[in-house]
């Protein structure tokens, strides 16, 4: 008899592209079939990152937005990153749920049973990341991954009185969030956080190219109103780059290439939606930008007004 457990690790360790789950890993290449050379995508961990780069979803808990709406995607790329430069230093031969925890970036948080995929409890469990068993209240601990890191970033402004609720992650909130939490993990020194404005794409394309997490920071904006300008703020991370223009990125909001009604999939890294769009660099907005994507998630216009770059020390 199959049991549970050996189904679970199965459909774990490839990249899963079938009805099953309604989602699946793949390139969303519209309209770029001649390009079949120069991308460059971050590599997979077999162990606990099997498609590269993450995608967990800020849409999974009513309780993550703010009164302007969904607000978590600060600390969910976050969460992306981290889980990614865990698994690189795991065990290549463990599992999730196997109950070790070979490097401290990731810890296990102590998510409540049933363990998924178990049958231990430890740092890449897919509950790990958030279960909905835990709701959010804007507090710290006896939390998961994204909603401890919404702590640490001041996501929503929860440790501010007055303006709580409001604002999403600012994005130096995001980066001394991301430093507090490397120093608590005891690697403080081997990890270097770095703000970019107005980044060049070959900045971002090199970045990538070293095996640098670079998180965007993306402005939707109002044309012809430069001054008045930005409407609001989204966080992607980068999971794949092409020199002649294109990006890849997993998005915590949307999945274009794969699309789902069940956010709580993408706790699974196995699961993830690389969503790729052509790039152009005659930006609306050349104050703000060098480079911007036109047709960003259904045809939503974005300015690239940031990047986080996550790199580890030499």
């Amino acid at each position: 008899m199959i049991t549970r457990a050996i189904v679970l690790a199965v459909l774990y360790v490839v990249c899963v592209s079938t009805p099953l789950f309604a989602v699946g890993v793949s390139q969303n290449t519209p309209d770029i079939d001649h390009l079949d050379t120069g991308w460059y995508y971050l590599p997979s961990y077999a162990n606990y990152a099997p498609c590269g780069m993450p995608d967990f979803d800020q849409k999974q808990d009513t309780n993550w937005q703010g009164r302007l709406g969904w607000s978590f995607c600060g600390p969910t790329v976050l969460a992306d990153v981290f889980w990614w430069f865990d698994s690189k230093h795991s065990n290549p031969n463990g599992t999730p749920g196997d109950g070790i925890d070979d490097y401290t970036l990731i810890s296990d948080l102590g998510a409540p049973s049933p363990q998924t995929p178990g049958p231990n409890s430890d740092d890449h469990n897919f509950n790990n990341v958030n279960t909905n068993q835990t709701p959010w209240d804007g507090r710290n601990g006896n939390k998961e991954l994204i909603e401890e890191l919404a702590w640490y970033t001041n996501t929503n402004f929860c440790k501010t009185p007055f303006i709580h609720g409001f604002g999403g992650t600012h994005l130096f909130g995001l980066k001394h969030g991301a430093l507090m939490w490397i120093r608590d993990a005891g690697l403080q020194g081997q990890y270097s956080v770095d703000v970019i404005t107005k980044p060049s794409f070959s900045t971002v394309d090199e970045h990538v190219r070293k095996n640098d997490a670079v998180i965007l920071r993306l402005g939707f904006y109002i044309p012809n109103m430069e001054h008045l300008s930005i409407l609001s703020y989204h966080y992607v991370v980068v999971a794949g780059i092409n020199s002649s223009g294109y990006i890849a990125v997993s998005d915590p909001e949307w999945d274009v290439t794969n699309q789902t009604n069940n956010p709580t999939l993408h706790n699974n890294p196995s699961i993830v939606s690389h969503d790729v769009y052509q790039v152009n660099f005659t930006t609306p907005y050349p104050r703000l930008s060098s480079w911007w994507i036109p047709e960003f998630a259904h045809h939503r216009r974005v300015v690239v007004t940031h990047a986080i770059i996550i790199s580890e020390n030499e």
